[in-house]
């Protein structure tokens, strides 16, 4: 009977312990399914935002913006009262 007794409390340690690890482990896996989901949704960001830039729209407009370029023939005009 003591024997039987050892081993049920044991059984219940061993189970509670495990119940315990599992239960920290599936917030652990909630917590990466949730940094997965933010990580997913930066990368379409960054891929709409890399599609956007590459247009040649875009790049004209960066070029001719930020670069001061222009095309060939074209006449840059100059608002001095600025």
């Amino acid at each position: 009977m003591p024997l039987m007794a050892g081993v049920l409390i044991y059984a219940a340690i061993t189970f509670t312990a495990q119940s315990n690890d599992l239960y920290i482990l599936n917030l652990e896996i909630k917590q990466l399914e949730q940094k997965i989901a933010r990580e997913e949704e930066e990368k379409r960001r960054l891929l709409e935002e890399r599609d956007e830039i590459s247009s040649d729209e875009s790049i004209e407009k960066i070029a001719r913006e930020k670069l001061g370029m222009v095309k060939d023939g074209e006449r840059v005009f100059v608002d001095t009262n600025k």
